[in-house]
């Protein structure tokens, strides 16, 4: 009878790590995904009110027995509340770029929040419309919608044709109404600004006529 050796050369160590982090990984979509749901049906007043339930979806409710002693520094959501410590975004900011394409959008967004502003719009046009639907496939994740029309505004008049494939593969993603309904009116300006911007290609007018309208614009 012949014996299989497979057990050893197989790193089981390696498999449970990365089986830990798939069910983290379904776990987090699952939990925010249900969170945008409520938000949806509750007719929340304003996007901001969106977020932070989406945010704060990890929280867990106190139980009747939970007691909290001394004094009470902890912020009860620490996403919402970054805006009131700037200094951690900046320190967050100044490291250094990417070390290597992200294959998923965890992996993303892990990238993302590192970069300093100037660096985030390197980061869109090197990683390519392709492969970026590819990552955000499933869907963009929450916020990031916003984030992505902002910087590529910013970004050089050169590469106007590089941004208008990104702007397509994002109209291509799932759930990509929804991530655009809930964008702030700062983040539709740049939406809108950034189009206009996009009229400088002259040759590209049908597909830009029909993109503004998958984004919602009006000519």
């Amino acid at each position: 009878m012949s014996v299989s050796h497979d057990d050893d050369h197989f790193d089981f160590n390696k498999l449970e790590r990365e089986l830990k982090a798939a069910v983290t990984a379904d776990e987090k979509y699952t939990r925010e995904n249900d969170a945008k749901i409520r938000a949806v049906h509750q007719k929340v007043a304003s996007y901001d009110e969106f977020r932070e339930i989406v945010m704060a979806s990890h929280l867990k409710p106190l139980e009747k027995g939970d007691k909290i002693e001394g004094k009470f520094v902890q912020p009860w959501n620490m996403h919402a509340d970054k805006k009131k410590h700037p200094q951690h975004s900046k320190d967050s900011e100044t490291k250094e770029g990417p070390t290597k394409v992200p294959q998923n959008s965890q992996e993303f967004v892990r990238e993302w929040r590192r970069l300093a502003l100037d660096k985030k719009y390197h980061f869109l046009t090197e990683i390519g419309p392709e492969k970026l639907e590819n990552i955000f496939k499933p869907e963009i994740s929450f916020g990031l919608l916003g984030d992505f029309l902002v910087v590529l505004l910013e970004g050089s008049q050169e590469e106007l044709h590089i941004v208008l494939n990104i702007l397509e593969a994002f109209s291509r993603t799932n759930r990509f109404s929804l991530s655009f309904q809930f964008m702030s009116s700062r983040e539709k300006e740049a939406c809108e600004k950034l189009f206009q911007k996009l009229e400088g290609l002259n040759e590209c007018s049908d597909r830009i006529t029909s993109l503004r309208s998958v984004y919602g614009l009006k000519k």
